[in-house]
């Protein structure tokens, strides 16, 4: 009896890691699909000394941006002094690298300056899946870091970022699908 008791309990254990580890694995398939980049309309550019780039940003929200943080971080670590200048009824921002930020390839003529990509931290909690819709579905909390950082980003310039020093709390719905959860 207790070797049945026993060959119960591992297996309800790991029945329980799994599902945890697959609820990651669809997270992750999820979020680290895109890294996260300061970008403008076209950084087929080249920053060099001398030539500031003039960067309009139409109308920014007063919520979090990644995109700012981005920025802020990359004249945090002086890589880009970034000012404003008048233009007409707004402003723009101007960039221009620094000595220091000509010696460092921080620019990707492709993406712009990207420091990573969005990670599962941990796996918190999730709800019973359960039927709606015609699907199983469950809630899932989270934790989310940044990964993939590239060597030359100082992790203190940019410590507004989210995710960058301190991992980020999130949910996201799974479905169950044919080929195991997928988030949505």
């Amino acid at each position: 009896m207790r070797k049945f008791l026993l060959v119960a309990g591992l297996t309800a254990l790991l029945s329980g890691c799994g599902e945890k580890g697959d609820f990651e694995k669809a997270i992750n398939a999820k979020i680290s699909q895109s890294k996260l980049c300061y970008s403008l309309q076209d950084n087929d550019i080249v920053f060099n000394k001398g030539f500031p780039i003039r960067v309009n940003h139409g109308y920014r929200s007063a919520g979090y941006s990644a995109s700012d943080e981005i920025l802020k971080g990359l004249a945090n670590q002086g890589l880009l002094d970034v000012s404003q200048q008048a233009n007409g009824f707004s402003s723009v921002d101007v960039l221009e690298v620094t000595d220091k930020g000509q010696e460092v390839e921080f620019w990707d003529r492709e993406k712009g300056a990207c420091v990573g990509h969005r990670a599962v931290a941990e796996v918190k909690s999730w709800t019973e899946p359960s039927e709606g819709n015609g699907v199983k579905m469950t809630q899932v909390t989270y934790t989310w870091k940044l990964d993939g950082v590239p060597g030359w980003v100082d992790k203190n310039a940019f410590s507004g970022l989210k995710g960058m020093s301190e991992p980020e709390e999130a949910k996201i719905v799974l479905v169950k699908t044919n080929n195991g959860w997928e988030a949505r």
